[in-house]
């Protein structure tokens, strides 16, 4: 089955982004209860998502098949690092924020032609790098991610204050 990736048209793909960023809420909340659910989060997060991408030069994608069904959503936005630590066109990034891919939709092109779609919007911003992050024991991301190319470039620890 084909499926294209197109950038999303607001306030008609609304629907289906947030119930995508539910999907990705629930999974990551089952690898760390710190996350909220989809019922708890999920619709007022893909809005900022959206309003980060539309006041960070960013994106907004939505795959679907050829009939229209979506099946996934990515959201990318430009992250400037702050500080003195990096040189400075290292410091300014493209960023995929978020990402879901149903899961019968997984394993074929569609990651694949989202990524070149954040690159090419990147790339004609002048910017040099893309970044991504998942979380820790979401291990099929991963995979697929470092399938693509992408590195692990800093690693985040966390723990709880007792």
């Amino acid at each position: 089955m084909t499926v294209i990736v197109r950038k999303a048209v607001l306030p008609d793909d609304l629907p289906a982004l947030i119930r995508f960023m539910g999907h990705l809420h629930d999974l990551e909340h089952a690898i760390d209860p710190a996350r909220q659910t989809a019922a708890d989060g999920a619709d007022p997060h893909m809005r900022y998502q959206i309003l980060d991408a539309q006041q960070n030069d960013g994106l907004v994608a939505l795959a679907e098949t050829q009939g229209g069904l979506p099946v996934g959503m990515m959201v990318c936005s430009v992250e400037t690092f702050p500080g003195e630590y990096l040189y400075p066109s290292e410091s300014r990034v493209g960023y995929i924020n978020d990402l879901w891919i149903e899961p019968e939709h997984r394993g074929g092109t569609v990651l694949d032609d989202m990524i070149a779609m954040a690159e090419a919007h990147f790339k004609a911003l002048g910017l040099k790098i893309l970044m991504l992050s998942y979380l820790v024991g979401n291990d099929r991301a991963g995979a697929a991610y470092a399938k693509r190319g992408f590195r692990p470039n800093e690693v985040q620890m966390k723990r709880e204050i007792s």
